[in-house]
């Protein structure tokens, strides 16, 4: 008996995972509970979930990732970061042990850079190093970095360097309106994240119009940054403005963004677990941090500038009489300063208990 194959119509619908990764989704879900959340604290769950959050994996910088950050374009950022905390340890008079503290080292290109030029020197800078990385995430390999977790007991001396660590904290999302700033929440309609309004909110100068954003926690962290040398140095880079230019009249749609295989846009509510999210930082309320601790503030600089300053330029010529590197460092350079991507990060700078203009720092 012959059988007639009969056409069989299959149920493709992905369900939560077209949203991302569908466990982290069921997660947030059933936080929600029929109700919302914040928006900081759906961003919080989309990249710290502390199993299926975007940071958990490893592989999430760099050319095969999601986007690029300074270390990971060429160690030449990292050996201009060794030499400025080199020039912090001789303006102190070489003091051994001294610490290289850095918070959020991911996968620790910048540890490595940094390691790496101090071994290539034989002044004794490399035998003083302590390098500690502060990474609760997916920590790197290097055998002579100390990979903790916080919190972390202060040091005698060392240098804190911290590399896109701010704009990656959960914000809290505002709407401007007649009757102030709005909370933005989350809420999820049995196929989708949506956004519904919140209760207002009292915001010292906040905008009149538009959409912004607030990082509760940048202020106390760079507190707690100040804190962890008794006697040394800060440096800090990351993607942010003064709070005039941050909420400034004309910036109305904020500045959350997302990056999904190095694309940026604007909606948090897809590849939820798969993309990053970041907002440009409060530079104010970072320079209030330092001012409060008693440190002396240097900046903020561009990084564009700061990297000129240090002479970056000098590494790329050295490399001459290899072509193929001059042109691998010269792109890595033209990348590393360029005005509308990595050059616009804000470098800030500051001491503690010594009295040195740090480099980079001198013309401002």
């Amino acid at each position: 008996m012959a059988w007639e194959t009969l056409p069989m119509a299959l149920d493709l619908d992905p369900g939560t995972a077209a949203t991302g990764n569908a466990q982290l989704v069921r997660a947030i879900v059933d936080e929600m509970d029929g109700g919302a959340i914040s928006f900081q604290r759906f961003m919080e769950l989309a990249l710290y979930h502390p199993e299926f959050g975007y940071y958990r994996k490893a592989g999430r910088v760099g050319k095969q990732g999601d986007f690029l950050t300074s270390p990971t374009v060429h160690p030449m950022f990292g050996w201009a970061v060794a030499a400025w905390c080199h020039a912090v340890w001789e303006a102190m008079g070489r003091p051994s042990p001294f610490h290289v503290i850095e918070p959020g080292a991911g996968s620790g290109a910048l540890a490595t850079a940094i390691l790496d030029w101090a071994d290539g020197r034989q002044d004794g800078f490399a035998r003083a190093i302590r390098y500690i990385a502060l990474e609760p995430n997916a920590p790197g390999r290097d055998p002579r970095v100390a990979w903790a977790e916080p919190p972390l007991q202060p040091v005698a001396t060392g240098v804190v360097v911290t590399n896109e660590l701010f704009d990656a904290f959960p914000v809290r999302l505002f709407d401007a309106t007649p009757r102030g700033p709005v909370e933005v929440l989350v809420r999820w309609d049995g196929r989708q994240f949506v956004e519904t309004p919140g209760g207002v909110a009292d915001i010292a100068d906040a905008p009149r119009d538009g959409r912004f954003e607030v990082n509760p926690g940048a202020y106390p962290v760079m507190r707690s940054l100040c804190q962890l040398v008794e006697r040394g140095a800060l440096l800090v880079f990351d993607y942010g403005y003064a709070q005039e230019e941050l909420w400034a009249p004309w910036r109305i749609t904020g500045t959350l963004l997302c990056f999904y295989r190095h694309t940026a846009h604007e909606n948090p509510y897809i590849h939820v677990g798969e993309q990053d999210m970041t907002a440009h930082v409060n530079f104010s309320e970072l320079l209030a941090a330092v001012q409060d601790e008693g440190l002396a503030p240097f900046g903020p600089a561009r990084q564009s500038d700061f990297l000129y300053a240090l002479g970056l330029r000098s590494l790329v010529e050295a490399a001459r009489a290899d072509m193929a590197e001059y042109f691998v460092r010269r792109r890595g350079l033209e990348q590393l300063t360029d005005g509308t991507g990595l050059g616009r990060i804000r470098v800030l700078a500051a001491t503690k208990a010594i009295d040195f203009i740090p480099p980079g720092f001198e013309a401002l």
